[in-house]
């Protein structure tokens, strides 16, 4: 599993980014990967995005639910080019500050990103969403 994604435009991949390296995957956009991903589970990404905004009221920043071991939200907008999907099953602890906050992964790596707020609130959603499943 991933701790998270981010698309690389110079080599047109989704970079899966993991302790032990970074594993490549070729696509058109991040958006059509985790569609992809969706698809190969049952429905498409428009359709899990739905569910998980019916059940949860989130409206911005709406986590992918693709498995029991992969659900990924992204941190920032996801018209940002550089959008990164963390991969809330991979995450041991998240530490935050007043502008930031440091997400550990289970290997011990860690990701430091912007909006704490923001981040706490999509987890406590994730966790919400995962007890109505």
């Amino acid at each position: 599993m991933s701790n998270y994604l981010y698309y690389d435009y110079a080599k047109s991949c989704v970079c899966k980014v993991k302790e032990d390296g970074i594993e490549k995957n070729e696509a058109s956009s991040i958006h059509s990967y985790l569609n992809q991903k969706c698809l190969e589970k049952g429905s498409d990404i428009n359709g899990r995005k739905h569910s998980f905004s019916y059940l949860t009221k989130q409206k911005k920043f709406i986590p992918v639910y693709i498995s029991s071991t992969e659900i990924y939200f992204p941190i920032t907008s996801i018209s940002n080019p550089e959008v990164i999907y963390i991969n809330y099953f991979e995450i041991k602890s998240i530490e935050t500050k007043e502008k930031t906050c440091i997400i550990y992964f289970k290997d011990n790596t860690c990701f430091t990103c912007q909006n704490p707020k923001r981040i706490q609130s999509i987890v406590s959603h994730i966790q919400r969403y995962l007890l109505m499943i």
